[in-house]
């Protein structure tokens, strides 16, 4: 279903033969010439405002008929009706975005119109099909836009009258038994007689109780739960003309019925559209096909896309572009679609059958795919009433989101526990960083020159709150004299042990002068080691672990540990002399590292050099 020019012309009364109404002519000057016709009209108005779109809206109401004093003389019933027609023309039949303006190519049309002294003067046009064409570019735009200001354009009085005369939503209430009087009929003519829509003009008042806020979701609740009964398809019917006017309705409203079913495309200023009755059939009363043939000449995707916005063309260069399609209109009445038969109920399901599995989801309860039964035109509404709107689809919202939760508990107490750690043992320890004191100076408990602190695991403190592990300095006794024994100049040689051992694998020990005293404490130690040094103790440490890998005990695993004599950091020259490592070869004293960082072991790495210090200054 969609707005036809069958509707144009029932429910507005406007001409469909004449002149195409496009392209619009520029006006050249107009904004010099209007103000110099609309001057003196009225005594009292405003100066003239405009802008470069058009005149204003504000300054067009100073000639309106309420403002003049009667008798009104013929140039101020000239200039009042000028003003009327471009106000009839950019706010009712072709409103755009600029809602303080109207367009300035109206003004010719308005002028032609208003100064007219016989019909023969007054160019004829179709304004009908102008109308239809604006809506549909309206709405083609209106499908598109995502701003909370946009609007709807070409003529939204038009679009709701008919969505008022087929759909029983939004609807207003409207005094339909009260007969028209017979001063309101009185025409020979049957022109100025009322047309289909007039009736939509006796609405009755609606109290604030009655009135429908947030329309929109409203509407479209309304419009999901609308069965086809209560879509009229027909509105124009004789029988319905009879009972709403028994006097008879305008003759416009018949005279250009040879344009309803045209084939050619519809223009207004450089919007070019396409009419699809082939596809409607039903709403005039006509046989629709199962498979609708194409249009005979299809419109171009770039014709569609015609716009003024931000160009400057002239109309010539506008007509050499969209100049076929208003030749087109001159055989607008041959080239129709054929409307000779009947609507045929069984026919028009078929239809749908193909409609809807085409373009939408079939609402249908649920069932096998191969049991589904052939589509119908009620699979296009709900099979179960939404009576309460919003409060019924908020419950149904409400009771699926406890379901889905309670699900998601379900997977979780299933699934996901069991693989979680149940106690705090088996989650990994964090390191807990305490606070580390400023170090002492040289000569006192914890100075450079004290004897080494071997730090070791329990100098850290795991806990499970803290990310970086700190150490945690002991106290130490003050440290004798420089002559006495552990001095700093004391000469006796100092026996390695295993702790001076791992920080050498770590890299904080690396003179040879250090690891032949370690190779000699070896031999002393081999006894207690089970044999010939490091290889003995570990081929019986091997043999007493069965459990360790039959790897472990491979030959070329044995001549490493056998040929390694120099471990960690003894197969490259000793570095030089740094904070880490104190060693003065020429005086032969051994001076311990000073331990400002955790070990690498812990996930930490020294730095070569230490940071530079900043000089303290006095204020």
């Amino acid at each position: 279903m969609a707005p036809t020019l069958q509707d144009v012309s029932f429910l507005l009364g406007l001409p469909l033969a004449g002149q195409p109404i496009g392209p619009l002519a520029e006006p050249v000057h107009w904004d010099e010439e209007m103000p110099a016709r609309f001057e003196g009209t009225r005594a009292g108005q405003t100066e003239f405002l405009c802008e470069d779109h058009g005149p204003k809206c504000d300054w067009l109401l100073n000639f309106e008929v309420s403002q003049f004093t009667p008798p009104m003389s013929e140039a101020q019933i000239t200039r009042s009706l000028e003003a009327y027609i471009l106000w009839l023309l950019g706010k009712v039949m072709f409103t755009e975005n600029h809602q303080t303006t109207i367009s300035r190519r109206f003004i010719p049309i308005a002028l032609e119109i208003a100064e007219a002294q016989t019909a023969d003067d007054i160019i004829q046009r179709s304004w009908g099909s102008a109308v239809l064409a604006a809506t549909y570019r309206g709405l083609c735009n209106a499908c598109t836009l995502v701003s909370p200001k946009s609007g709807l354009l070409g003529c939204p009085l038009f679009l709701q009258l008919w969505s008022w005369e087929r759909f029983p939503i939004g609807r207003p209430d409207i005094d339909a038994e009260r007969p028209f009087g017979a001063n309101e009929l009185d025409d020979p003519d049957h022109i100025d007689m009322p047309t289909f829509g007039i009736l939509w003009t006796r609405r009755e008042r609606r109290f604030a109780r009655d009135q429908v806020r947030n329309c929109y979701p409203a509407f479209t609740e309304q419009f999901d739960m609308l069965d086809d009964r209560a879509v009229i398809w027909e509105p124009y019917m004789a029988a319905a003309v009879h009972a709403r006017y028994p006097d008879g309705i305008s003759n416009l409203c018949y005279r250009d019925c040879a344009y309803w079913m045209t084939q050619s495309k519809i223009i207004f200023d450089v919007s070019v559209e396409v009419m699809a009755q082939q596809r409607i059939m039903r709403q005039f009363g006509s046989r629709q096909l199962v498979d609708p043939p194409p249009p005979i000449a299809s419109l171009p995707a770039y014709v569609h896309k015609y716009n003024r916005k931000g160009t400057s063309h002239s109309s010539t260069w506008w007509l050499q572009r969209v100049g076929s399609y208003v030749a087109e209109w001159d055989g607008a009445t041959t080239h129709v679609w054929p409307n000779d038969e009947q609507f045929d109920p069984q026919e028009f399901d078929a239809y749908l059958q193909r409609y809807t599995a085409a373009t939408r989801v079939r609402l249908i309860p649920p069932t096998d795919p191969a049991e589904a039964p052939p589509a119908s035109m009620h699979d296009m509404y709900p099979t179960q009433s939404t009576a309460g709107s919003r409060q019924h689809a908020g419950q149904l919202t409400a009771d699926l989101q406890d379901e889905v939760a309670r699900h998601n508990s379900d997977v979780v107490q299933r699934h996901l526990l069991p693989l979680w750690p149940s106690t705090q043992q088996q989650r990994r320890p964090r390191l807990t960083p305490t606070a580390t004191p400023r170090q002492p100076p040289p000569d006192r408990a914890g100075g450079s020159s004290w004897q080494h602190h071997t730090p070791s695991v329990d100098d850290f403190q795991y806990q499970h709150h803290g990310s970086r592990p700190r150490l945690t300095p002991t106290p130490t006794p003050r440290p004798p004299p420089p002559d006495q024994a552990g001095g700093s100049s004391w000469q006796q040689q100092h026996t390695p042990s295993v702790d001076d051992f791992q920080y050498q694998q770590h890299g904080l020990f690396g003179d040879y002068q250090q690891q032949a005293a370690f190779d000699q404490w070896q031999q002393q130690q081999a006894p207690f080691m089970g044999g010939a040094g490091y290889t003995q103790g570990y081929t019986q440490h091997t043999a007493s672990n069965p459990s360790w890998g039959a790897s472990d005990q491979d030959p070329e695993h044995m001549e490493y540990y056998s040929t390694q004599q120099n471990y960690v950091g003894m197969q490259t020259p000793p570095p030089e002399p740094t904070q880490e490592t104190q060693y003065d070869p020429e005086s032969g004293s051994w001076i311990p590292a000073r331990i400002t960082r955790a070990p690498d072991r812990f996930g930490w790495t020294p730095r070569a050099t230490p940071p530079p210090r900043n000089p303290r200054r006095r204020p």
